[in-house]
């Protein structure tokens, strides 16, 4: 399957390629039909670099070059990402050898040989020879890139088993083909200037170093701003688009242009001879001066009129990594033109494996969002900061000025496990607002912060998000746990929900009416009070959106009350005194009337409702079967059995493109039959599932009964969680003449004017923190990879409810990128070795000390029968006391002994079980570093055995045709 996704990428390439090369074809059959002569110049030319071995050598150092640079660099392997980054950056500096190679015979080979006199009396003008000269030289060029992108190619299609993005790779060469036509273009001024052709190879490199070195010009000029516009006029800019795979207009003009600049320069030094040595010989090289000049504003000009001014801008990419998402792009579109945003992005120069594809994406949408802007009359000024020391003054701006400090991750690199330390942030601001991302964790989308970091500053308000205060605490706070007081850390969710809404705590003592807060969110709103549950009923009524998360078995935090227990308070103290009785809670069944719901279960005798339980026989981790049972619901699209949607419902804006979410013991819910409102099942179990009774349920888990003795029957397609929306119907109208005193006229007159719009989930684990930390970190485990998606289907339901769609769009916007898969493999069968010789080491090691254990117990237990019987005898006064105080002595002596020395075992059989770890673990890396040596050696060493063979070839005919021309007797 690998080699065929190998072949299949590699004729992906090979037909670009060829759709490419036959409108070069197309071209040069045009000048062939039109200029016989520049044709004719070009076929001698290009014929010639060919038929000399020399041409193969420097072709064969070509690709050597390319290869190592893209191949051999730590950071390669590191990044573990198909791109070719490490080749991008030193490129230039290999055109600064390549290119003058080709150009430096050009003009000079003919002034040296004296064949320019000759040339020149071809029936042909100036431009003939000139362009045929150039052409000559792109066509040497261009087989040898051709060359060197199908053995780049074709090792990246083995290094990521044919899961390589071709567009990139193809857009990426065809920018580096741009940038070898420009610096030829200029190269060959230097061939004109000369005769010689070390002379021509030195000032070819010299011209082309301004454009090659540009990039460089913030270590050597102080201004910033006269930095960045020497950097851009160079030519890394306008190739940095080609090398993320986006094919620009601004980057193409800059090219053309710069080498339509130098073909001009050239024709002015050919044509020289028109008019040097005459009476106007003086003047004409002044005029020629002020045109080129001219001619050179002009081209700045046009360069810096487009640079931000894309007519044309594709991602030719087929993960589409250099794209921005629809929702992102109508933001941008609502900007406000008067008010520009400034973003100051930090970026370390290592970063860990782990975070290579969030700096990688975060350069390219940041790029992105800049041009997007300038091309929509919108400013987003973004300032870079890439590759900066931990101790330099850019890492000291980013702390002092926006509070981006350098984090610490534990991260395994180079077969050994540290604390890395790294900065990965970005600031973003305009006019007063401001707003911090210290860390992009690699988990979150990136396109998603910057979106809502710059929606943030730029509206200058969030929308108000009311958090309902409950038992769950989500503020924070001291709650009762038992007989003991417990303080509580505010939820890290509140922390993300303030990065996009205002957020403040509702304590449902005063009515809530719409208009007050764009969404309302409540956890567990049953352990309300009576009074504050009515008012977040009639709230609910009223048409306030809201997110309500009601679980009747909490897990995760016990200090939250089920929906059918009754709630238990004053504790602490007062349970010591007496206190610690029942406190009336609301009714939640007086919720699921005015939302029409329907949940299956049966009243108890505290007068509450028990609802029943999800529980379904699927786990997509086999690793977590110890611990996980039928009761753990996994909300998964790719379970076995299920159509697309049966899980996730995939036309609700919340649950489209998601595909894994965890529900720990999770209620269930419906709603009624003869409805009117509108229910829109969210998540629903797969075939194998059902629901058990509360009181089941608890017996089993006090008992440790398994769950699964409890299933007698299967009812597939369990709701778990749904949404509300319409008006509904006139069952609380008396409820409403009976309510709360505090409502008024005009608060029922809203109540009409504003339908129900909710979100309903029968569980409150989903959103534990946990499921924050894998949010961050999906590697957190250290044997499996987490895909849960909790934590975006939380942000999703409130962002619909809060008519923030546009952010779900973002969200749910994934560029694929393509990673060293054949690496990867290496690496997940290494540490597979790993853990299961890891075990076998743990088996041994327990083995061992429990014989150790034995042993000792074996030893002192005949002592410790005669201790116990002189014990029995100096009771019945047979022996002294004494005897008995010696033997004891003895034997707690002797046991102290034994003690230590299984002490000192133990410790023995953790350094040989740590030992044999450790060796292992080296072992696996070794294995990795092996197969990565040998794929550097491969990509370096065999690309340049072909053209070396056809050079040798080469040489070989030659001389075989110069001793046909020799007598034999010569010869001798």
């Amino acid at each position: 399957m690998a080699l065929d996704n190998v072949t299949s990428a590699l004729i992906s390439l090979l037909i670009m390629d060829l759709v490419f090369l036959l409108v070069l074809v197309a071209v040069v059959a045009l000048l062939a039909g039109t200029k016989k002569a520049a044709f004719a110049v070009m076929k001698r030319n290009f014929v010639g670099y060919f038929s000399n071995p020399t041409g193969y050598v420097f072709l064969c150092i070509f690709v050597f070059l390319t290869s190592v640079a893209a191949f051999w660099p730590y950071e390669f392997f590191n990044s573990n990402l198909a791109t070719l980054d490490q080749l991008n950056y030193w490129y230039p500096l290999i055109m600064l050898v390549f290119i003058p190679a080709i150009t430096m015979s050009i003009w000079a080979e003919e002034k040296r040989q004296g064949t320019d006199e000759l040339l020149l009396t071809l029936p042909a003008d100036d431009f003939d020879i000139v362009i045929g000269k150039y052409m000559s030289a792109a066509a040497i060029f261009t087989a040898s890139l051709l060359f060197s992108q199908l053995s780049t190619f074709t090792t990246l299609a083995i290094l990521t088993q044919g899961g390589l993005d071709t567009g990139l790779i193809f857009t990426t060469y065809l920018g580096y083909w741009f940038v070898g036509l420009t610096m030829i273009a200029i190269g060959m001024i230097a061939s004109f200037l000369t005769g010689n052709l070390t002379v021509g190879f030195i000032l070819g490199a010299l011209f082309n170093a301004p454009l090659a070195f540009a990039s460089l010009a913030d270590s050597i000029s102080p201004n910033r701003a006269i930095a960045q516009w020497i950097a851009g006029s160079g030519i890394a800019r306008p190739f940095d688009d080609f090398g993320r795979g986006v094919i620009s207009s601004s980057s193409v003009i800059y090219f053309i242009l710069v080498a339509a600049v130098a073909l001009y320069v050239c024709m002015i030094l050919i044509g020289r001879r028109h008019w040097t040595g005459g009476k106007d010989g003086s003047g004409m090289v002044w005029h020629y001066l002020a045109r080129t000049l001219a001619l050179v504003v002009f081209t700045v000009g046009a360069v810096l009129a487009f640079r931000n001014q894309d007519v044309v801008r594709h991602d030719a990419t087929e993960g589409k990594v250099s794209s921005l998402a629809g929702a992102t792009k109508d933001l941008i579109q609502n900007l406000d033109a008067d008010r520009p945003i400034v973003v100051d992005a930090f970026i370390s120069s290592d970063v860990p494996e782990l975070y290579a594809k969030t700096r990688y994406e975060l350069i390219n949408l940041l790029k992105e969002f800049r041009s997007e802007a300038s091309k929509r009359g919108r400013t987003i000024e973004v300032n870079l900061y890439d590759g900066i020391e931990l101790f330099s003054e850019e890492a000291a701006l980013a702390a002092e000025r926006f509070g981006i400090e350098p984090v610490e991750r534990m991260v395994r690199e180079k077969g050994a496990f540290q604390q890395k330390q790294f900065i990965l942030g970005a600031a973003f601001k305009s006019g007063l607002q401001k707003v911090t991302v210290p860390i992009f964790e690699y988990g979150i989308p990136t396109e998603y912060e910057l979106v809502r970091s710059i929606n943030t500053v730029a509206s200058g308000a969030k929308k108000r998000l009311g958090l309902v205060t409950t038992d769950a605490r989500l503020m924070g706070g001291v709650v009762t746990a038992g007989m003991q007081m417990q303080r509580v850390e505010k939820h890290p969710l509140v922390d993300e929900l303030s990065k996009q809404y205002e957020v403040e705590e509702v304590d449902m003592n005063s009515p809530v009416t719409p208009g007050m807060f764009d969404v309302l969110v409540a956890v567990q709103p049953s352990s309300l009070s009576p009074p504050q549950f009515e008012r977040f009923v009639d709230a609910v009524k009223a048409g306030v959106p809201t997110a309500i998360f009601e679980d009747p078995l909490p897990v995760g935090r016990s200090y939250i009350t089920p929906t059918g227990r009754p709630k238990q308070g004053g504790g602490g103290m007062a349970a010591m005194f007496g206190g610690g009785q029942q406190e009336p809670k609301g009714d939640i069944r007086q919720l699921w009337d005015v939302l029409e719901l329907d949940v299956p279960g049966q009243p108890n005798m505290n007068q509450l409702y028990d609802s029943k339980l999800a529980w379904q026989a699927h786990n997509p981790y086999p690793n977590l079967a110890e611990s996980a049972n039928e009761l753990w619901v996994f909300i998964d699209e790719n379970q076995q059995g299920l159509r697309e949607g049966d899980a996730m419902n995939d036309e609700s804006r919340i649950t489209s493109g998601l595909s894994q979410v965890l529900a720990i013991m999770p209620g269930v819910v419906d709603g009624k039959s003869e409805s009117s409102l509108n229910h829109i099942p969210l998540m629903s179990t797969g075939e194998n599932s059902g629901s058990l009774s509360y009181t089941e349920v608890e017996q089993a888990l006090n008992t440790r009964q398994p769950i699964s003795q409890l299933i007698n029957s299967v009812q597939p397609g369990r709701h778990i969680a749904i949404a509300i929306e319409g008006k509904g119907g006139d069952e609380g109208d008396d409820a409403d003449d009976q309510g709360d005193a505090e409502s008024t006229d005009d608060d029922q007159a809203d109540a009409k004017d504003h339908p129900i719009r909710a979100v309903y989930v029968a569980d409150t684990d989903l959103m534990l923190p946990d499921f924050l930390l894998i949010r961050a970190d999906p590697n957190a485990a250290q044997d499996v990879r987490f895909q849960f998606q909790n934590v975006t289907f939380i942000l999703n339901a409130i962002d619909w409810l809060a008519d923030q769609t546009q952010f779900i769009d973002v969200r749910n916007h994934e560029p694929i990128f393509a990673s060293l898969k054949m690496i990867d493999s290496v690496k997940d069968q290494a540490m597979g070795d790993v853990r299961l010789r890891s075990k076998e080491f743990q088996n041994d090691y327990d083995a061992a000390v429990r014989e150790a254990e034995e042993k000792m117990q074996s030893e002192i237990q005949s002592l410790q029968k005669e201790i116990e019987k002189l014990t029995k005898q100096s009771q019945d006064g047979k022996i002294p006391t004494s005897v008995l105080r010696e033997k004891q002595t003895t034997f707690a002596m002797m046991q102290e002994a034994q003690q230590r020395a299984l002490a000192v075992k133990t410790q023995k059989f953790e350094r040989q079980r740590d030992k044999k770890v450790q060796e292992i673990e080296r072992l696996a890396d070794q294995k990795v570093t092996e197969i990565q040596n040998k794929v550097k050696t491969a990509a370096v060493v065999l690309p340049c055995i072909p053209p070396l063979v056809i050079g040798v070839i080469v040489f070989a005919s030659r001389r075989l045709r110069e001793r046909e021309t020799i007598t034999k007797a010569r010869l001798k």
